[in-house]
């Protein structure tokens, strides 16, 4: 039975399927996070979810989203989708969120239908066990009653390839590698696994820029946002199978950090890659 003190991962897949207003209009309602801005994987998931809706017949390849403004959690998000193209094999999707008539959110995603071809991949690091390790969402759980601080459930489950979860503040290269599950088997659903996945895919991966900095996500001075987020989706993934985030930031400068995504399966197979760069500014308050 899920754990719903743990993971919310039924409410989040029902958020997610956005509602069709009109043609090529849809809602999303949105939900807290612990800060008064929409958390980035909701316009990610809904967004994709929308898109997905008007290209039934092929799955997404990739999608290229810019956050232009903070969204305002108390309110739902307006997403219409333009259809900019329908190929022989690919077809082309807009999508722009807005809230009171700003626009907050734009995403791109192209689409194609099946086909064979040429196949390699980066080979996928070593793996540990995620059987063998604790639940981060466990940990983070225990030491929100430890503290008095609030608590959010996850919609997955994270499991830390290291000592600390995927929120730790300790000096480390800037790596890391986390297993993600939902704790429920999912409907057959592609659409709700890719627009799941695109959700989970904003969790943590910024703040592995801040490794090389033994900067803690609690540290007053950091200002943290996402800027831009791309997905390339390669093979076919569900989120109720054990999958590997390697992360790594190869570069941080001029106030944003740079941050990629390999997904694995448990058998070393490569599903999706992620980039994404985010504003991380340390602000002097004495200033």
């Amino acid at each position: 039975m899920l754990d719903k003190s743990l993971y919310n991962t039924e409410e989040i897949t029902r958020l997610l399927a956005v509602q069709q207003t009109d043609t090529d209009k849809f809602i999303g309602q949105s939900h807290f996070m612990g800060s008064p801005n929409v958390f980035g994987g909701q316009a990610l998931g809904q967004s994709l979810y929308a898109a997905c809706s008007t290209v039934p017949q092929r799955r997404p390849h990739s999608m290229h989203a810019l956050f232009i403004l903070p969204g305002n959690h108390q309110l739902p998000i307006e997403y219409e989708v333009e259809r900019v193209r329908d190929g022989g094999t690919f077809s082309t999707r807009r999508v722009v969120a807005t809230q009171e008539g700003r626009r907050i959110f734009v995403m791109s995603a192209s689409f194609q239908a099946e086909e064979e071809g040429l196949s390699h991949q980066k080979a996928a690091p070593v793996m540990t066990d995620p059987e063998t390790l604790p639940s981060s969402v466990k940990l983070w759980q225990q030491r929100g009653i430890a503290s008095g601080r609030s608590f959010h459930p996850a919609p997955v489950d994270f499991r830390a390839n290291v000592a600390d979860d995927i929120f730790g503040g300790e000096r480390a290269s800037a790596v890391r590698q986390v297993w993600a599950r939902a704790p429920m088997e999912l409907p057959d659903d592609p659409l709700l696994h890719e627009s799941l996945f695109a959700y989970v895919s904003d969790y943590g991966l910024l703040w592995t820029a801040l490794q090389p900095h033994g900067i803690k996500m609690s540290d007053p001075r950091l200002q943290i946002a996402s800027l831009d987020h791309t997905i390339w989706f390669h093979r076919p993934l569900r989120m109720d199978d054990w999958l590997l985030f390697a992360m790594e930031s190869p570069n941080a400068s001029g106030g944003r950090g740079l941050c990629f995504l390999h997904v694995y399966n448990q058998y070393g197979v490569l599903l999706a890659t992620v980039a994404q760069e985010g504003l991380i500014r340390l602000r002097d308050d004495k200033k």
